[in-house]
């Protein structure tokens, strides 16, 4: 593979171009390049060596120059080794030299196999951004990434600093996988950390926005008067898309009764949305208990919800089936779950402006705000019906942990229940009365 012959710009660049931004030669006899005396690089691989150098000239046929007598040495050092030399030191035991887009099909195949279909399809757009960046710098192979290269990357995405931190998770898994099968010498995402300020100490520590019982009323009230009045037929079209797949139903007509119900089920259980639209009548029990997952030691988590609505459920059931909000002919969760988030999303219109954006998932919030507020549920009660580490609970639900507050409320009458006080002076009134 011939070597490729860049210029790279720095800080004091005389053209005004962008620190560490590339261009080459043909990009540069363009009318209107701004010419600069920027040092030009050179990057490839001679005797089964991969590198970057710099030329030392600013000139390209100078530059040329210096990259001819590197190739014809065939060293990057520009001496050619002689036979005897070459005889006497063994070849040293190099990567292999993999391409981005096979690293790329290894890697998808590898995350297909454990990992859930809504993050199989986060790896497959980043990693399509990643191949679509390496063909826009010219990159062929694995090892001509650098962290420099990285940070461009990560720059191009017009995204959250919280979203940007996410994905750069799935990069730094990325090239730890290609790390781990000697394809590059070493990992140069692992060299970027995110960004680091006040914004995003606000996002790691920013507590869980349950809704309240007035949130709840308010729902509930909108079911019964305003959208119990409006049957909702089922729609095929989806964000403008034909859905893959159809409704064993399609025929179901969707009232305010059934959000109530959905409503319900999600708040006294703590299922997640995809859990609850998929929700199978086995899993209530007949003392009442619902349950919630399995944990890795086998054994069942089970809660316990009123008699009114696991009456609710039994109705459901016997009206709909087995499944209770309806039984799906496609195996997409994204096809299920969408159908009650537009149904709930035209729910919280109905109810007017809400100072937090409402979403499924403070359904769940909600349910650990009502069992810790409750005297005597503790933090570890919550984790394990939730699912959740008791570090996650009190980092995320501080705000309704009564202990908590309990406990730095005797910290403080500790520090400052026995200090001296000043003795409290009446100040006299204005006017002299």
């Amino acid at each position: 593979m011939p070597l490729t012959l860049y210029r790279r710009h720095r800080k004091e660049c005389e053209g005004g171009h962008t620190e560490d931004s590339r261009s080459g030669e043909f990009e540069e006899g363009r009318r209107g390049w701004k010419k600069c005396g920027c040092l030009i690089h050179v990057s490839g691989t001679l005797a089964g060596r991969f590198s970057r150098r710099q030329t030392g000239k600013a000139n390209w046929e100078e530059a040329k120059a210096v990259v001819a007598i590197w190739e014809s040495a065939r060293s990057w050092d520009g001496h050619a080794k002689t036979e005897k030399a070459a005889a006497q030191a063994p070849e040293p035991v190099l990567p292999e030299q993999v391409t981005v887009e096979r690293a790329i099909q290894a890697f998808t195949a590898e995350f297909e196999k454990y990992t859930a279909p809504n993050t199989q399809k986060k790896y497959r757009i980043l990693l399509k951004k990643l191949k679509e960046f390496s063909e826009s710098k010219g990159y062929v192979l694995l090892e001509q990434w650098d962290p420099i290269d990285v940070r461009d990357f990560r720059s191009s995405w017009s995204v959250s600093p919280q979203t940007a931190a996410k994905n750069m998770s799935i990069v730094k898994a990325f090239f730890e996988f290609c790390l781990s099968n000697e394809w590059t010498v070493r990992n140069p995402a692992r060299l970027v950390r995110n960004p680091r300020g006040r914004d995003a100490a606000d996002r790691r520590n920013e507590q869980k926005l349950p809704f309240s019982d007035e949130d709840l009323r308010k729902m509930y009230e909108a079911c019964e008067t305003k959208y119990g009045k409006q049957e909702i037929k089922w729609s095929r079209v989806i964000h403008n898309r034909r859905v893959q797949g159809q409704y064993a139903r399609h025929n179901q007509k969707w009232t305010g009764q059934d959000v109530a119900d959905f409503i319900s089920v999600s708040v006294y259980t703590g299922l997640r949305i995809s859990d609850v639209s998929t929700f199978h009548i086995d899993r209530l029990q007949p003392t009442g208990e619902i349950q919630l997952r399995t944990t890795k030691a086998g054994t069942h988590v089970y809660t316990w919800v009123p008699e009114w609505l696991q009456e609710r459920i039994r109705a459901r059931a016997r009206e709909n089936g087995p499944y209770v909000f309806g039984e799906h002919a496609t195996s997409d969760m994204n096809v299920v779950t969408d159908v009650w988030r537009r149904k709930l999303k035209k729910l919280w219109t109905l109810c007017g402006p809400w100072k937090e954006k409402p979403t499924p998932h403070r359904f769940r919030h909600t349910f650990a705000r009502i069992l810790l507020q409750r005297p005597g549920v503790t933090v570890r009660d919550v984790a394990e019906l939730l699912g959740n580490t008791e570090q996650m609970v009190r980092q995320h639900y501080a705000a309704w942990i009564p202990e908590r507050q309990a406990r730095l409320t005797a910290v403080l009458k500790a520090a400052f229940g026995e200090k001296p006080n000043p003795n409290v002076i009446e100040m006299p009134k204005a006017g002299g009365k």
